[in-house]
């Protein structure tokens, strides 16, 4: 009911007030634990994991808000500092070429302050924020066979724990690098050290718009011309750092850094860390284009905040919002990958490689949707049921959400779709009961 209206209240998904409380029971139920809500959709993905040679573990968390529900138990402070809510860690399932193939691992936690007068030796002993990366890695574990995961983090993965923890379950890294290291047996610093290297290769990435939590524009959508250099590097652990081993650690680095930015633009400088061997130039161009593939999950968050609406909740307990986005998150890996069907994937385009071709396949469509949209839809479309395509199902959605599809137009956005969905929803909802009580359409003629 829930992926039929993704954008609708509890209420209305339901529809009916004896299905109504019992969604309420199962949410409010202290003995149902979200990872087991999402046990068989994580059973499924590492199936379909089992697929690939490669499988990128892609990482984030987002900050999902509830400042307006004063009343809500167990929330903690946002980042800002401002408001009240929970932070959410996902792990998902992408191929190397950008296919979503599902979730792997999900949690919440709040933000706790630290406490006052704090020792770094009792800071160090307690779980802390930046742990939630290596908590991950361990919580994924290792591949299935045949498979090799590699997992793709953001600055705020940036750790040498978060490293040891990926040797230690015998998965691979890209890690975009915050801290500026001691490096080479402490004779010069990384940035310093990768900037004298040569550079190797030039290429153009396009960046993404970003967003922050108000939805103002914090970056603009861009083509950037970078210079590329790698090498082979032996990060050096901080005289403070707390972590199980002080060894140090060679990795491999990729420097990224953009020759010519725009103005009042801030410049792209990315330092990757990874584990997997880069001596030539294809081996740097497959790292940054694994790194690229992190978007998709900026797209999920997306989807569960303004098509799904998680942050509309108005459950007043931080556990039973918990076991609501356990389910509301596969809801959105659902929506992701019916749009990567349709061959609109995440617009970040491949370094090496051409996007991904629409499917043209009316059998992977039905194996998708239901066959009450599939007739709602193809009758709006002027085709067949059974010769609806999924790219064709897709922009029919868009068109009744009041996308044109003009040369100018582009591609339909989620605010355009989430319309064209319930619309289409309420409609496949007549043909459902309408199959159901027949006799009722003889008597009315």
């Amino acid at each position: 009911m829930m992926a039929a209206a993704p954008q609708t209240s509890l209420p209305k998904q339901c529809g009916s007030w004896r299905d109504l409380k019992a969604a309420y029971r199962l949410l409010n139920n202290p003995a149902v634990d979200p990872d087991a809500i999402q046990d068989v959709h994580r059973r499924l993905t590492r199936d379909a994991c089992a697929k690939h040679a490669v499988v990128l573990s892609v990482q984030d968390d987002t900050y999902l808000s509830f400042n307006s529900r004063a009343h809500t138990k167990g929330l903690g402070k946002l980042a800002t500092g401002k408001g009240r809510g929970l932070v959410q860690h996902g792990t998902l399932a992408v191929t190397p070429t950008g296919e979503l193939l599902g979730l792997l691992d999900e949690f919440w936690f709040r933000r706790i302050d630290a406490p006052e007068q704090e020792t770094r030796k009792q800071r160090n002993a307690r779980w802390r924020e930046r742990d939630v990366w290596s908590d991950a890695v361990r919580r994924v574990g290792p591949a299935p066979a045949q498979t090799r995961f590699v997992h793709v983090m953001d600055r705020a993965g940036d750790s040498l724990e978060t490293i040891r923890a990926c040797d230690e379950v015998g998965v691979g890294y890209v890690i975009r690098a915050k801290h500026d290291r001691r490096v080479e047996d402490a004779t010069d610093k990384l940035w310093s050290f990768m900037g004298k290297q040569s550079i190797r290769h030039r290429m153009t990435v396009s960046i993404g718009k970003q967003t922050d939590m108000t939805g103002r524009v914090t970056r603009r959508a861009r083509q950037a011309k970078l210079s590329v250099r790698f090498s082979r590097v032996q990060l050096e652990c901080s005289w403070n750092h707390s972590g199980s081993s002080k060894e140090p650690k060679l990795v491999f680095v990729v420097y990224l850094s953009e020759d010519r930015p725009p103005k009042d633009v801030d410049p792209v400088d990315w330092m990757l860390l990874t584990g997997e061997a880069v001596t030539t130039v294809p081996d740097a161009e497959r790292i940054v284009e694994w790194y690229t593939r992190r978007w998709v999950i900026e797209e999920w968050h997306r989807v569960e905040k303004e098509g799904c609406r998680v942050e509309a909740s108005q459950l007043d307990d931080a556990e039973d919002i918990k076991r609501l986005a356990a389910i509301i998150s596969i809801t959105a890996v659902r929506m992701l990958r019916l749009r990567d069907l349709a061959g609109f994937t995440t617009k970040h385009k491949s370094v090496r490689s051409e996007a991904k071709k629409p499917s043209q396949d009316p059998k992977a469509l039905q194996e998708a949707v239901p066959t009450s949209w599939l007739v709602v839809v193809a009758s709006l479309a002027g085709t067949d049921p059974f010769e609806l395509t999924p790219r064709s199902f897709w922009l029919t959605i868009a068109k009744r959400g009041g996308w044109i599809g003009r040369k100018s137009d582009g591609h339909p956005g989620w605010k355009t779709i989430w319309r064209g969905w319930y619309d289409v929803h309420i409609m496949a909802t007549g043909v459902e009961l309408a199959a159901e009580r027949p006799d009722l359409l003889e008597k009315c003629g």
